[in-house]
């Protein structure tokens, strides 16, 4: 515990904090007489661990909060230990804080608001403890030293942009409790090599693994209906996938520019194949189209190069513009598809 003697000065404006406690900025709240950790005269720098308790003019505050932008932009931060009074993290709190490599969460935290950890490319792992039910957007955008991450089975979802950037980080499991994944939330972890997409899962967002060059091989599980807008767009080195037969759409530009895809199977439960969907999968060679598909989008296999065989069912009524075009060693099937 540490003790602070001080003459009240709640009021005095010239001061965007309370009060000081060994290098530590804090306001203190009358509601609870509990304090919240805030940003101060000087940033802070090197190892920091915040007490769970202040003591100000005989009264005790337990340290409940780590408040919005608290230790944002301090590059010269290091290390944080958090301490189990803390419940949440508020938005943007470690913003920017390029030089911090360790930080400690621990399992009172229920609540990571979005930007909370954003910029901090330092950072080489995180545990998430238990308490948290949801990760917010951008919350570890950009930190591209991040290695690894343990996401708990108490985190239901993962919100946009959550990891986009972490260009670092090379396996990631998602517990059974998720039922979705944000818009871009893994968007750019070119250094991801695997990824497991649990049955809980029942929506995929937008780029949400667009741009993770490492990612050799994915499944979609039976939870899945549809797979979102670009949702694995340039995923050059993915080189198959399995999609379950609870999916009924294959999105715009879901695997546009997967050049390493060599097959792919797609299930009699799709009914739509959108523009653009294979674009640029030049190491694709066939693809079988089932009975259940009654269109085929615009560009949706344009460019694919290597493609020599496809089955075109009678259920589809519609083919868009260029579905087929570059795709030369198809000229007249896709004449013969298209009339």
């Amino acid at each position: 515990m540490t003790t602070l003697i001080l003459s009240v000065f709640f009021s005095i404006s010239a001061s965007a904090y309370d009060v000081e406690v060994d290098g530590i900025y804090y306001n203190l709240i009358s509601e609870g007489n509990v304090a919240e950790v805030t940003k101060g005269d000087n940033k802070y720098e090197g190892d920091i661990k915040i007490p769970s308790s202040i003591n100000v003019n005989e009264v005790e505050y337990p340290v409940t909060s780590i408040k919005n932008y608290a230790f944002s932009n301090c590059s010269s931060l290091t290390s944080v230990t958090i301490p189990n009074s803390v419940t949440s993290i508020g938005y943007a709190a470690f913003y920017g804080c390029s030089g911090l490599t360790s930080i400690t969460i621990p399992n009172s935290v229920t609540r990571i608001r979005n930007n909370a950890f954003s910029g901090c490319s330092g950072l080489t792992s995180i545990t998430i403890p238990n308490s948290v039910t949801s990760i917010g957007g951008h919350v570890f955008y950009g930190c591209s030293g991040l290695t690894s991450v343990t996401i708990p089975n108490s985190v239901t979802s993962i919100g946009d942009f959550a990891f986009d950037g972490c260009s670092g980080l090379t396996s990631v499991t998602i517990p059974n409790s998720v039922t979705s994944i944000g818009d871009f939330a893994f968007d750019g972890c070119s250094g991801l090599t695997s990824v497991t997409i649990p049955n809980s899962v029942t929506s995929i967002g937008i780029h949400a693994f667009s741009g993770c060059s490492g990612l050799t091989s994915v499944t979609i599980p039976n939870s899945v209906t549809s797979i979102g807008y670009c949702a694995f767009e340039e995923c050059i080195a993915l080189t198959s996938v399995t999609i379950s037969n609870s999916v009924t759409s294959i999105g715009d530009y879901a695997f546009c520019k997967c050049s390493g895809l060599t097959s792919i199977t797609i299930p009699n439960s799709v009914t739509s194949i959108g523009d653009f969907a294979f674009y640029g999968c030049s190491g694709l060679t066939s693809v079988t189209i089932p009975n259940s598909v009654t269109s085929i989008g615009h560009s949706a296999f344009r460019e694919c190069s290597g493609l020599t065989s496809v089955t075109i069912p009678n259920s589809v009524t519609s083919i868009g513009d260029n579905a087929f075009n570059g795709c030369s060693k198809l000229e007249n099937v896709y004449c013969c598809a298209e009339s």
